[in-house]
């Protein structure tokens, strides 16, 4: 059996061999998927990520959510604690931890219904979730009962299994470019 380092490592070397075209068009479908599901729709308040390398490009969705009046979110790590901060452009932003760019702003947003998209390496079809190995997402979903926490990722960063550790926070579905599963 694969240890998690493994399939971590194995899943990052897929992702990173997909060219930019690749990205771009499994993107925007990923984009459009969110865009029509309910989750999306009825929200008020989106988290989102800024994508590092080859993770799935929200920022069109994030567009969306602005022309669309709802409010946004970018999350922003301090030590070992990550926390969102409203963000209503992408001339708010700077590089930040990790050489992730992060919202400027000041304004923590924290509201229990809303959506939160969430990037990992891969996940599986329970919803489990397995990322760079930081603990930060975890950290947060800790304690933080929010509504719908959904995964991003390309299709072919669903696992069968992904064997979760005890603080491993699973999510309720995950977007990918072949559409959107569902898992609570």
């Amino acid at each position: 059996m694969e240890t998690r380092k493994q399939i971590r490592e194995r899943l990052k070397q897929k992702r990173d061999s997909l060219s930019q075209a690749q990205v771009q068009q499994w993107s925007a479908e990923i984009c459009k998927n969110i865009e029509a599901h309910p989750w999306f729709v009825q929200a008020e308040t989106v988290c989102f990520y800024y994508p590092l390398g080859k993770e799935a490009d929200l920022r069109p969705l994030a567009e969306t959510a602005w022309s669309m009046g709802k409010k946004t979110a970018f999350p922003r790590v301090a030590g070992r604690e990550m926390q969102f901060y409203q963000a209503d452009s992408f001339t708010e932003f700077a590089e930040g931890s990790f050489h992730v760019m992060e919202p400027v702003g000041t304004t923590v947003i924290y509201q229990e219904d809303a959506l939160v998209l969430t990037p990992g390496l891969g996940f599986d079809w329970q919803g489990a979730r397995i990322g760079y190995g930081g603990g930060y997402y975890d950290r947060y979903f800790a304690g933080r009962p929010h509504k719908y926490k959904l995964g991003v990722a390309y299709a072919m960063q669903l696992v069968e299994r992904l064997h979760p550790k005890e603080h491993d926070v699973r999510m309720d579905g995950v977007a990918a470019e072949t559409g959107i599963m569902i898992v609570r």
